[in-house]
C-alpha cells in the first residue's frame, strides 16, 4: 500500500467528524478467559484498532500508537455481545494526536439496551515512509473561526 503524496492541497485543519470511526465486532467463545468473560486484551486490541484508524484518517496516512494514556474497564463483556468501539480525535499537535475511545456492548441477536463497557485515551504519532514523525493537520474546535463568523 502506498502513502498518499503530500501536495499543496493537503488540508491544514480537520474536524473530529472527519476521522470518527466505529468498529463493530461480535465476541465469541474463543475470546473468553477462565471466568467466562472476554479477555481484556481482546477488548484492548479492538480499542487500538479503532483508535489507529481514526488517527490515520486524521493524519492522511500511517500513525503508530505511542502511549495508552488511560484505559478503564467498566463492565464485563460476554461471548455473544456485539461491541461497538467508537474512536474520535480529541487533540492534534504537530506530529501527535490523542484519540478518545468508548466501547458499548449489546446482545448480538436482540434489540435492547446498550451499556458502556470500556473507555480509553491513546496517543499516536504520524509517521512517514521511513518511520519518522511527520506533521498532521490541526484539529478544528467549535471556537475556531472556520466554524462561522465571530460574535460581536
Amino acid at each position: 500500500m502506498t502513502e498518499p503524496a503530500i501536495t499543496a492541497e493537503r488540508r491544514t485543519s480537520k474536524q473530529s467528524d472527519d476521522s470518527r470511526v466505529t468498529l463493530a465486532h461480535i465476541m465469541s467463545e474463543h475470546d473468553t478467559n477462565l471466568y467466562g468473560t472476554i479477555h481484556g486484551g481482546v477488548v484492548m486490541k479492538l480499542i487500538d484498532d479503532a483508535a489507529a484508524a481514526a488517527a490515520g484518517r486524521h493524519a492522511d496516512g500511517p500513525a503508530v500508537t505511542v502511549a495508552v494514556d488511560s484505559m478503564s474497564f467498566l463492565a464485563p463483556v460476554r461471548a455473544g455481545d456485539l461491541l461497538s468501539v467508537d474512536a474520535e480525535l480529541e487533540r492534534a499537535g504537530r506530529t501527535s494526536m490523542t484519540v478518545g475511545v468508548r466501547v458499548r456492548a449489546e446482545r448480538w441477536n436482540a434489540s435492547g439496551p446498550t451499556s458502556e463497557v470500556a473507555t480509553a485515551r491513546l496517543a499516536f504519532v504520524a509517521i512517514d515512509a521511513e518511520g519518522r514523525p511527520r506533521p498532521v493537520p490541526a484539529l478544528e474546535t467549535a471556537a475556531d473561526p472556520a466554524d462561522g463568523p465571530a460574535a460581536s
